[in-house]
């Protein structure tokens, strides 16, 4: 285990230095890659369709982020067995080394550019400056859950390889049905369901909450209920390890 850790940091931080060396642009991208996002979404539902919310712009950005760092994740971890299979058969490193590396990489980035919100938020409530201190827990609860969701469809893809196309479309759908660029409070009562039956939108909840209010009662239970959520995904992940592990040889 401790050797397993010594090499995703070392793989970790060769991404990293590969991707960045001799350029500034690309480091930068990271920035701008969710401004460009949140720019667009936020000239789309603020001028076009006209959504009128206090701090829309802090609130868009605190479900934006961890929405764009657990969707690139899964798209670059769903593969990931199959496209490296030279690595799985040949070295006598387990192969969650590959799925917690591109984790963590993408990690970095969304801690990179989750320095935007705390800076726009920073500017509009410098009094505030209390909520950092509670910022770790929705953090390690996302973190918990996108590795989970990853190593979860890692090890089906491995067997059904479509299931890759399947996770883009749906994820395409849940981004609508998920209330990252409208509050959950715009949804009739009669289908909030649809908010309620939906994991991402526990993990992502708690962002939100920290960054338009304050740690209040409401924030402590949406973090427990990010944490029952994750803590679920991880038992799955877990369990669907041990099923699929021994097909890595036959079918990656």
């Amino acid at each position: 285990m401790p050797n397993n850790l010594r090499i995703i940091y070392v793989l970790t931080l060769a991404n990293l230095k590969s991707r960045y060396r001799n350029t500034f642009y690309g480091f930068l991208w990271v920035i701008i890659n969710p401004i460009l996002t949140f720019a667009v979404q936020a000239y789309a539902f603020t001028i076009i369709f006209k959504i009128q919310y206090l701090n829309y712009s802090t609130f868009l950005l605190s479900g934006l982020l961890p929405w764009l760092f657990i969707i690139q994740s899964i798209e670059m971890c769903t593969s990931i067995f199959v496209m490296n299979s030279h690595f799985v058969r040949n070295l006598p490193v387990s192969p969650l080394v590959l799925v917690y590396t591109q984790i963590l990489d993408n990690f970095v980035n969304f801690l990179c550019s989750f320095l935007i919100l705390i800076v726009l938020f920073l500017f509009k409530n410098p009094g505030k400056l209390n909520i950092f201190f509670f910022l770790p827990l929705p953090i390690i609860s996302l973190a918990v859950g996108v590795g989970s969701m990853c190593l979860i469809f890692a090890s089906i893809n491995v067997v059904l390889r479509d299931l890759k196309f399947v996770i883009s479309f749906l994820f395409s759908l849940l981004f609508y049905l998920t209330p990252i660029f409208y509050p959950v409070h715009f949804i009739p009562t009669q289908y909030r369901f649809v908010a309620d039956f939906n994991p991402i939108y526990y993990i992502i909840k708690p962002f939100q909450i920290l960054t338009m209010q304050s740690p209040n009662r409401e924030f402590f239970t949406s973090v427990l209920l990010s944490f029952g959520f994750s803590g679920l995904l991880a038992g799955a992940s877990f369990i669907t390890w041990k099923k699929m592990k021994k097909y890595l040889i036959l079918y990656a």
